[in-house]
């Protein structure tokens, strides 16, 4: 009996089947990891120094929609495992697809599906009417090109969410054509968004459709926000709705997920424990839970009054820095990358603020999470980057430790070595210098 068993295992092992995706960039990419998300899963590789690398697939996956996360950039795609597919982009030009999906994949990278714009600048009633049409000309788009049948049939399912998501990015995609410092469409407006938010569970493949609801939920909580500037309420606004209206199981464990694991990775995990009880009774997928746990311990590290966690970088000159050396004054560290346009944006705010207290026992620490060293170092020269400047290599725990998921990132560390903010503000936002002239006359 045991030996039948050991021979079904090994016959079972033998037969699991694997394809590649070929993915091939500049050579100045070379050595970055990318990235594959398909069917709930993550696959990687880091590309070779000729900026070429080979991303394997079980063969027994269904063919679905997937996403390359590459450098720099995302790229949506139809994967056909059991097939080759080759995926290239050199010198800039647009994206290349070879072998299976072919006329697929450059419809979903064809300008046409992703410069939509249904009048932005427009009036909200005028927007609305104008949106309306949308689902309608992606549809006819779609039927008057000729691809498979099967993959028609599930394309016009998500095209419409597709649509969706373009009624969602209103007032922000308004306020910035119009130069707006804020916007808020009327009733009308937030009508609409509740009226499409119909569940159709077989839909929940389409991450379109997900996320409409997701980003549809936020929209309707950050009214809440509005009212009484603190993301908690927001938080709680969302997920009241989801317990209020939400009846698809899979879709509620979702959308209860994604908005505590996105809530603590932008505002930390204070005030996140009465929740946790929803949270265990929503999600039911164990893996999830764990992940979400794991990291909801990690994220309580870094509250405030923690000991933060001690790192130990090169600056510059090659000279080793430790957080321990300004013990005695308070901390403000900036976390970059030079490819980080938001990051360089706020650069010149931060040299602001390090000459307006460069008297005071406040250090100013700028710590860059690029990967090609020598862009650091031409960024520093280029722009005459003075004070302390430091670099997060592959071996070090820093951005592990201090959970940077996002860039720019802000902290302020205290006198004693403990965090008081591990989601400080902007050097831009006129609250940073209220925060810090506070604490540094205090003294």
């Amino acid at each position: 009996m045991k030996i039948v068993f050991v021979l079904s295992c090994c016959f079972l092992w033998e037969a699991q089947a694997f394809s590649q995706v070929r993915v091939r960039f500049d050579a100045t990419f070379g050595q970055e990891e990318i990235r594959i998300g398909f069917r709930e899963q993550t696959y990687k590789v880091k590309l070779d120094e000729s900026g070429i690398g080979k991303i394997t697939i079980p063969d027994s996956l269904v063919p679905g929609y997937a996403v390359l996360y590459g450098p720099r950039n995302a790229y949506s795609f139809y994967l056909v495992p059991g097939q080759q597919q080759e995926i290239t982009r050199l010198n800039g030009q647009e994206i290349k697809f070879a072998g299976a999906a072919k006329a697929i994949n450059i419809y979903l990278n064809s300008p046409f599906l992703n410069n939509r714009d249904p009048g932005y600048e427009k009036g909200e009633e005028e927007f609305l009417k104008a949106w309306a049409l949308m689902p309608g000309r992606l549809q006819s788009h779609l039927d008057s090109l000729p691809l498979p049948a099967d993959f028609k049939k599930s394309e016009r399912k998500r095209l419409y969410y597709v649509a969706c998501h373009s009624l969602l990015d209103y007032p922000l995609r308004h306020a910035r054509l119009l130069r707006l410092k804020s916007y808020s469409p009327g009733e009308r407006y937030y009508r609409k968004v509740s009226e499409l938010l119909q569940e159709d569970p077989s839909a929940h493949e389409f991450w379109e459709y997900r996320q409409f609801f997701r980003n549809g939920i936020q929209l309707l909580g950050e009214r809440k926000k509005t009212e009484t500037g603190k993301p908690l309420d927001k938080l709680k606004c969302e997920l009241d709705y989801i317990c209020n209206h939400i009846k698809d199981e899979e879709l509620a464990g979702y959308l209860v997920d994604e908005s505590m694991s996105g809530y603590i990775r932008y505002f930390g995990s204070e005030g996140m424990e009465a929740f946790l009880p929803l949270y265990r009774e929503k999600v039911k997928d164990e893996k999830q839970k764990a992940a979400f746990f794991r990291s909801y311990e990690q994220y309580t590290r870094l509250e405030k009054g923690r000991k933060a966690p001690h790192f130990s970088l090169l600056d510059k000159d090659g000279n080793r820095k430790n957080l321990s050396d300004w013990l005695g004054n308070y901390v403000y560290i900036d976390v970059w990358a030079t490819w980080c346009g938001p990051c360089c944006r706020e650069l010149p705010a931060f040299h602001k603020l390090k000459e307006e207290f460069k008297d005071k026992p406040i250090c100013f620490v700028s710590i860059s999470i690029d990967a090609d060293e020598a862009a650091w170092r031409a960024k520093i020269e280029k722009d005459s980057l003075d004070g302390i400047q430091l670099r997060v290599n592959e071996e070090d725990t820093f951005k592990k430790d201090y959970k940077i998921s996002w860039i720019p990132r802000f902290l302020l560390i205290d006198r004693e070595g403990k965090v008081l903010d591990a989601n400080m503000t902007r050097p831009s936002d006129t609250k940073t210098i209220e925060k810090l002239t506070a604490l540094l006359s205090d003294r």
